[in-house]
């Protein structure tokens, strides 16, 4: 197997990831929905992003890198929990 149909398949499983990830969080914000809750977090947000940068950093990438990949994953998070 190449290297390319290696990264196509790790590309995959990132999507599949994601999407579980969006079906997460379609279902935190039918709960925040029906207890009035905002869908905006600022601390979880917050919370995310110290994870995983630390996370990143302990295996060998860029955090600052990895947290602006998050900041598009949690600006998707947060537009899937409210179009519910």
């Amino acid at each position: 197997m190449t290297l390319r149909k290696k990264i196509d398949i790790v590309d995959e499983r990132l999507i599949l990831l994601l999407k579980e990830r969006m079906d997460l969080c379609k279902s935190i914000g039918a709960i925040k929905a029906q207890n009035g809750m905002a869908v905006k977090d600022h601390r979880r947000e917050d919370e995310v992003y110290l994870h995983v940068m630390a996370k990143a950093l302990e295996v060998g990438l860029d955090p600052q890198k990895v947290e602006a990949i998050f900041k598009d994953i949690v600006a998707l998070s947060v537009f899937v929990q409210g179009a519910e």
